[in-house]
């Protein structure tokens, strides 16, 4: 059997083969923990890694939401990590320093249960009491509700990053996703202070923090001199060459045949999200599986996968926009189209006006007057409509949350409108490929 046809058997397999293939190349549902599959990400990878040859350092990954912290992270984590999995635990908006240390703790318990019996062993010699602290600890004293109320100080929770440090060997790596999440600046400063005695004690552990921008700006502040233990990467949109070969790359190991337009399309589409990529390619390709038509992608499957995508999207990205435009005229989702139509994130009124009276006449209806459009704008701050924007006072307009952009884009991509590229330099490298 030769390689086509090797390929080509992927599509002859049951739904639960193809589906458990399709897995292993399209991850929209969870981060990426695999070099192989993290495109786009190389130099920051590599930034990291030569960091960390430095004792001491600790990472600090931010950006926009949704353009693949967690993935760099996890895949970073997973590299680096000495003698044990990394230990990830996440953040929510009722998450206290004390509740974050004892998730780490927990986890690590979970991983590798022989810790509970040396913990028993040395309890009353590490300087900390561990009652209350986890279920898996049978042996431990009874909880009492003071113990789980009670703060923990900084010094304790060093305390305890290095009796777990002591106990899984090498050099642990801790995770700590969604950041952004906490909003208390005690928190953040505890943090601080944490990863300050864990790098100047020579704790031997690594931990790289998730969150956007301004909680990455929260945690440096919080401690004068926190910017010497971070090794900070801020993380743009995915570049296009890392969409193309996202697409390219799990087409390819399904044996499925994808023109270039549409590949160019599904880049466009996306806004340099890598969720939308991952997303809308396997809504793709499950269509183009079904169709059992020998393998290829054709208008229709794409136009079918369009629909998949938009009827399937998280309600965080979709609620806004049915909001914004379900109860109104198509006036409200052609300004939407304008304001996500090319590569900034922020518009002047005036600009947007301009591509708003254009996409009009792609759906062959008349704009509005631009009295009317000033109104219309301004409602799209509001709550009736789903706060869906937000300005300044200088007429700057741009998406209260930036993911929602590559929704607005796919269905721009469904009324047939066609946007500008989110890359200043996207129209140029389209037409060269597509000249190849």
């Amino acid at each position: 059997m030769d390689k086509l046809e090797t390929l080509r058997a992927v599509l002859n397999q049951t739904q639960q083969e193809f589906g458990h293939a399709l897995s292993k190349v399209l991850s929209p549902s969870r981060p990426l923990q695999s070099e192989e599959y993290l495109k786009g990400r190389a130099e920051q990878l590599h930034g990291i890694e030569k960091a960390l040859y430095a004792p001491g350092r600790h990472v600090l990954i931010h950006g926009l939401r949704g353009v693949g912290k967690s993935s760099l992270a996890q895949t970073a984590a997973f590299k680096i990590s000495k003698g044990h999995d990394p230990i990830i635990v996440s953040c929510d908006p009722q998450s206290t320093f004390k509740s974050i240390i004892k998730d780490i703790f927990d986890e690590v318990l979970g991983k590798d249960p022989r810790i509970a019996e040396e913990l028993k062993s040395k309890e009353g010699s590490i300087g900390f009491s561990f009652k209350g602290w986890s279920g898996i600890l049978k042996g431990s004293a009874a909880r009492k509700e003071k113990d789980i109320d009670e703060p923990l100080s900084v010094n304790d929770a060093v305390r305890i990053i290095q009796f777990l440090c002591q106990e899984l060997s090498g050099k642990p790596v801790f995770v700590v996703d969604e950041f952004d999440l906490i909003a208390n600046p005690d928190v953040q400063r505890d943090f601080a202070n944490l990863v300050k005695q864990v790098s100047d004690k020579h704790v031997e552990a690594c931990f790289i923090f998730c969150g956007i921008a301004d909680s990455a700006e929260a945690l440096m502040a919080a401690h004068g001199s926190a910017d010497r233990y971070f090794h900070a990467v801020a993380l743009g949109k995915l570049p296009w060459d890392a969409r193309i070969e996202i697409v390219e790359t799990a087409a390819e190991a399904l044996g499925i045949t994808i023109d270039r337009t549409t590949i160019y399309r599904i880049a466009m589409i996306c806004d340099g999200f890598p969720y939308y990529v991952h997303f809308i390619s396997e809504k793709l390709f499950w269509r183009v599986f079904e169709a059992k038509d020998g393998g290829m992608v054709n208008p229709e499957l794409f136009s079918l996968a369009m629909e998949d995508a938009a009827g399937a999207m998280d309600m965080k990205l979709r609620g806004p926009y049915e909001k914004a435009t379900q109860k109104y005229d198509d006036t409200y989702s052609a300004i939407l189209f304008a304001v996500a139509d090319g590569h900034e994130l922020r518009k002047r009124s005036s600009d947007i006006f301009k591509v708003y009276e254009r996409v009009m006449g792609d759906l062959g209806q008349k704009p509005a007057t631009r009295q009317k459009f000033n109104n219309r704008m301004n409602r799209l701050k509001s709550e009736p409509h789903g706060c869906i924007l937000t300005a300044t006072r200088q007429g700057w307009y741009e998406f209260t949350e930036k993911m929602i952009r590559g929704y607005v884009r796919l269905k721009a991509e469904q009324a047939k409108v066609r946007l500008s590229p989110d890359h200043p330099g996207a129209a140029s490298l389209m037409h060269h490929r597509v000249g190849d």
